[in-house]
């Protein structure tokens, strides 16, 4: 006669005792004192050294909350790209940019009213229904341009690897400064002679010029397809309240050992005078 074997827990496959088995349970049931420890790796924390690490050599946007307090604002935007890419002036790049700025000029409730196109950055001036509005209206400019870009310049990853800076323009002078810094922006980094006008940007099509009349350059196709016409009353009849802007005048530049200005603290400087 071959031996019964003892009855078997389901759960851990143990042996059950004849008390166990009467009353329902495993032998694991009434081994309490036997548990098994785990020793979790420990992650996470503040500590030094601890965080993300910046992907280019000046620190980028903190993620903050957009400051936009209403419907209709005008924004001036820097958009900043990856260190160690060509120049978006060299090579066909400013046509992909202006190609894509032509695309999004107008969407999702944002309006690209001038831009102007540097080495490394763009800068432009837009009109906004809401901070909604201009999320998806970058969306809608970088995405395509960073993939023409790549495939412009035969490689992988982040073009723009940094958020966009933005900055509410809300009265006739930080309108004015903004005109000023994005129309002259070449002249600042030595790009454009101080009697021409840039062609990488929308000062072909600016009508704010003092010497309008004067101005040989014939604006092209892209340029004038790039943006749209302004619509606020800050871009289109505040600023000219203080006077129209001078082909050789130059926008602000920081001083050595000093921080920059916004346009908001230059507002207050002249208002101040």
């Amino acid at each position: 006669m071959k031996p019964i074997a003892p009855p078997v827990c389901s759960t851990c496959w143990n042996d059950i005792g004849e008390g166990d088995a009467q009353r329902g349970r495993g032998s694991h049931m009434r081994r309490k004192d036997q548990r098994l420890e785990f020793d979790f790796r420990q992650h996470g924390g503040k500590r030094k050294g601890a965080g993300r690490k910046a992907k280019n050599a000046e620190p980028g946007m903190p993620h903050r909350q957009r400051a936009m307090k209403k419907r209709g604002q005008t924004l001036l935007i820097t958009v900043r790209l990856a260190d160690g890419l060509p120049s978006l002036r060299r090579g066909g790049a400013a046509t992909l940019v202006l190609a894509a700025l032509s695309a999004s000029s107008d969407r999702h409730g944002m309006r690209i009213i001038h831009c102007t196109v540097q080495g490394n950055h763009l800068h432009l001036l837009v009109e906004a229904e809401g901070r909604e509005c201009v999320a998806r209206g970058m969306n809608a400019l970088l995405s395509p341009l960073a993939r023409a870009l790549n495939k412009l310049w035969g490689r992988r990853g982040k073009v723009c690897p940094e958020r966009y800076h933005d900055e509410v323009i809300s009265t006739p002078t930080q309108a004015r400064h903004a005109l000023r810094y994005v129309l002259q922006n070449g002249k600042k980094h030595g790009v454009v002679p101080q009697a021409s006008i840039d062609l990488c940007s929308s000062a072909p099509v600016f009508d704010g010029w003092m010497e309008r009349s004067s101005i040989a350059s014939t604006p092209t196709a892209p340029v004038v397809a790039a943006v749209a016409p302004a619509s606020t009353w800050l871009l289109t009849t505040g600023w000219r309240r203080l006077g129209l802007l001078d082909i050789r005048e130059l926008p602000r530049t920081k001083h050595a050992g000093r921080p920059q200005r916004s346009l908001a603290q230059s507002s207050r400087r002249a208002i101040a005078r």
